[in-house]
């Protein structure tokens, strides 16, 4: 199975100029509610979509399933890939992986993630960064946390109102009040998606914020409401996911914000090299 065939979400984006409109709607529902809906009979997902049965059968077929039953048996294939960890995956006889295997692993996570970036969407969200009016939440999860830290590093020095939410979910409450319309929030969430994610994410969709998800291939929930999400590969020679790839990415994301804005951010870093020779305290204990 290739990685376009592993996610029925891909297959739904590559088929959709060809669908109808009822076809259209089965596939809001899909992704409205992915992949449980997909998961129950012909029948139901019909009815949840107030089309025909008939159409979610020819719905399916678009997808590149032969009917109903294959296409419910990829879903679960999916879920079952999602929800691999280091404790199911395959473990080779060796106890260290060989380096040369190991480096070609993180190149293709590296070039796949680069790869598969979109330039129009890439200078949407850097035009969306760039916009001091609105303010930015940065959310990481268990694994990811480094990388949103890692963001939330990079943009705190090219502009102000940058806030890095809290792991804890009823101090990242504090924060998430001041979220407010036209504002963005990003967020980290690769497989083992994580529930209090989701929730965050969602409540800050519906008081119309702007949703930039950072994803693995698979795609979090998060993704059906989210206004760019970036899909990225995480998978390496050895049972742990690597962040190679969406580190990179967000080092890409970093630099063509510096150039966007350089101008401005010329000035806010003098300004920030000042008051760090005018507050420097030495170190006495030295």
């Amino acid at each position: 199975m290739t990685e376009t065939e592993q996610s029925m979400k891909v297959a739904v984006d590559n088929a959709m100029p060809t669908l109808t409109r009822n076809e259209k709607q089965a596939a809001r529902i899909l992704l409205a509610h992915y992949p449980m809906i997909g998961l129950e009979s012909i029948t139901s997902f019909a009815k949840a979509a107030k089309v025909s049965s008939a159409t979610i059968q020819r719905f399916v077929q678009k997808l590149g399933c032969d009917g109903y039953p294959e296409f419910r048996q990829k879903l679960r294939d999916e879920i079952a890939k999602s929800d691999e960890n280091p404790l199911t995956l395959h473990r080779s006889e060796d106890h260290v992986p060989a380096a040369n295997t190991f480096r070609k692993s993180l190149i293709a996570a590296l070039d796949g993630t680069l790869g598969a970036v979109k330039p129009n969407e890439l200078a949407k969200i850097i035009e969306l960064l760039s916009e001091n009016k609105q303010k930015i939440f940065i959310l990481g999860g268990t694994f990811t946390g480094p990388l949103a830290m890692h963001l939330h590093f990079h943009l705190r020095k090219m502009r102000p109102g940058v806030t890095l939410l809290e792991a804890d979910m009823p101090r990242r409450n504090d924060s998430m009040l001041d979220i407010r319309r036209n504002d963005v929030l990003i967020v980290f969430d690769i497989r083992r998606y994580q529930p209090d994610s989701v929730l965050t994410a969602r409540w800050a969709a519906e008081r119309i914020a702007t949703v930039i998800l950072f994803t693995d291939k698979w795609m979090s929930e998060i993704a059906t409401f989210a206004k760019h999400a970036l899909r990225c590969k995480v998978q390496a020679s050895t049972p742990w996911d690597t962040l190679v790839g969406m580190t990179a990415l967000v080092e890409l994301i970093a630099s063509s914000l510096d150039s966007v804005t350089w101008p401005s951010l010329k000035t806010r870093l003098e300004a920030l090299d000042k008051l760090r020779s005018e507050t420097f305290v030495p170190d006495w204990h030295q």
